[in-house]
């Protein structure tokens, strides 16, 4: 497994958020095998590709830009655990 490739790889369209995000642990463990330490990881390009596609299938930025569906969200797991 390269990480660099599934991150390219995952750019051009990846759908599926399960196996987007089983491929963002891969490349974390992978980037922590080479060395990386926790800002190394979150410098990598290769994992930032990967979260970046993650966040879009996810709709995340609605997040950033509507903070009362960040707070919706909030109270909906706050109401379940």
């Amino acid at each position: 497994m390269n990480r660099f490739n599934d991150a390219l790889a995952i750019q051009q369209g990846a759908s599926n958020p399960s196996g987007v995000a089983r491929a963002l642990v891969r490349a974390i463990d992978q980037a922590r095998d080479d060395g990386l330490d926790t800002e190394g990881i979150k410098a990598d390009p290769a994992c930032r590709l990967i979260c970046h596609q993650l966040a879009f299938l996810l709709g995340v930025p609605a997040l950033d830009t509507h903070l009362t569906e960040y707070s919706r969200l909030i109270d909906f797991c706050e109401a379940r655990k």
